[in-house]
């Protein structure tokens, strides 16, 4: 998660009593997640000083206007209201209709003294540095038209192989939280997974890490693991077999924009079906679910392992790398149920499992009750069971 400022100690009393802290919330996580997103912040301020747009900020400007003054490309718009809409939060900035204007002289950006500090109270999270700063290395090339982000940053696959894996501390947060929250509602009845957009396999070596504590892989009968890339699916394959003897994998792909059903996902089949950072990703987010909803047997669930965005519209560090990449954004918007493209806020996950008749619906930890506590962004499970008739 991060923050500005302490955490109120009641935020941890809430997550003790749900299973979740010192393990895996506690002061040391809370202020690493804090020192990202303030590297976040400061990468955003650093790139438009080199951008040459704060220099232009004495009067209230668009991203498009800024755009036009410097000779962007207009499909640049797009992430550079990102950075202004993050400095803007960050009081850098203050807004002015649909424009930007300068608070007062802007701070300095302090990246290399953020990072030592950073990587010295746990070093663990330097993939997720390395991903700020090779996304940020792009945004003057796209600007320009001389970069294709979507190309050059997943040609880059040893920094996608270390962000995307349990030993990065920050990724790791989401896979153990949502881990957890999938394994206790297994553990009540077992059967077969299904995982959706599995990546490089680091959620599900999570899942299993957590049922073999509870000693319950044995309820495991069978793993479907899908992943739309072959690339990622063929080391997850081979990574997972050997990892984890015994257990009934199968790995095959799966476009969740496309009927599963079509793609030989069995309806009323499986009494897990789970993914973390995938769903937000979904197309017609309700189409995801309702197909989700369809693979399940009844009494089944699923559980969506997401960050959670603090508020409406509210920019977060983790955001900055894929604000570059037409995949992020290629969702159907709607101004009620879905007003933006990547992370969605705690109501609208509710809202949405709702809407495709989920019952039992569950946040873990409880986001609507710790934001009285800590307004920020987490890592949570949204969870949700298809009713039994």
């Amino acid at each position: 998660m991060t923050m500005s400022g302490p955490l109120d100690p009641r935020a941890y009393e809430l997550l003790a009593s749900e299973g979740l802290s010192p393990d895996p919330f506690n002061p040391t996580q809370h202020r690493s997640c804090e020192l990202v997103e303030r590297y976040a912040v400061d990468t955003a301020l650093d790139l438009c000083g080199r951008l040459g747009v704060l220099d232009l900020l004495h009067a209230p400007l668009t991203a498009a206007d800024l755009c036009a003054a410097r000779g962007f490309l207009p499909s640049f718009t797009r992430p550079l209201r990102w950075l202004l809409e993050r400095l803007a939060t960050a009081g850098v900035l203050t807004r002015a209709g649909t424009g930007y204007r300068l608070a007062g002289p802007p701070p300095r950006p302090a990246l290399a003294a953020l990072r030592e500090d950073a990587l010295a109270m746990d070093p663990s999270y330097a993939p997720a540095y390395d991903l700020l700063d090779a996304a940020a290395s792009l945004y003057p090339g796209v600007a320009r038209g001389e970069v294709q982000a979507e190309r050059t940053l997943f040609l880059r696959a040893r920094l996608w192989l270390s962000y995307f894996d349990n030993a990065n501390g920050y990724y790791a947060l989401s896979n153990r939280v949502a881990a957890r929250a999938a394994a206790s509602r297994l553990d009540a009845r077992g059967g077969r997974v299904l995982e959706v957009g599995a990546g490089l396999g680091s959620a599900t070596q999570a899942l299993l890490g957590e049922l073999r504590s509870r000693g319950a892989l044995a309820q495991v009968t069978g793993y479907r693991v899908t992943e739309p890339a072959l690339f990622f699916r063929r080391r997850l394959a081979r990574t997972l077999e050997e990892s984890w003897p015994g257990i009934p994998f199968s790995f095959d792909g799966l476009d969740i924009n496309q009927p599963w059903s079509t793609q030989g996902v069995e309806r009323d089949g499986y009494e897990l079906v789970w993914g973390v950072n995938v769903f937000h990703l979904a197309r017609r987010l309700d189409d995801a679910l309702l197909e989700a909803r369809a693979a399940l047997a009844p009494g089944g669930w699923l559980v969506v392992g997401e960050g959670l965005r603090p508020g409406a519209g509210v920019p977060v560090g983790a955001e900055l790398p894929f604000q570059l990449l037409d995949s992020f954004h290629d969702v159907v918007l709607d101004p009620d149920t879905r007003p933006t493209a990547g992370f969605l806020t705690a109501e609208l996950w509710t809202d949405a499992l709702r809407r495709t008749r989920f019952d039992d619906i569950a946040l873990v930890p409880d986001v609507i009750a710790l934001r009285e506590r800590y307004p920020g962004f987490l890592a949570a499970a949204v969870c949700g069971r298809r009713p039994t008739r």
